[in-house]
């Protein structure tokens, strides 16, 4: 891909031009934003309920081995 301000010549796929730093894939239309928005709302819900579960499975298991070990 061309660069449009200084044309150099950058390998597909990449984001920002290699010599001078102008982005060069378009910037993501609003509803393209708010899907992706959706999408790392929905992973960090998950990955705070794995947490929580994981939590209360060490307390558990600390509550139970304080018992046992008194």
């Amino acid at each position: 891909m061309r660069c449009p301000k200084c044309g150099t010549e950058n390998p597909p796929g990449k984001i920002v031009c290699r010599k001078c730093g102008v982005r060069l894939r378009p910037q993501a239309t609003s509803q393209e934003s708010v899907i992706g928005e959706e999408v790392v709302v929905r992973w960090v819900r998950r990955d705070l309920g794995q947490l929580v579960v994981v939590l209360v499975i060490l307390i558990t298991c600390g509550a139970l081995l304080g018992f046992l070990f008194r």
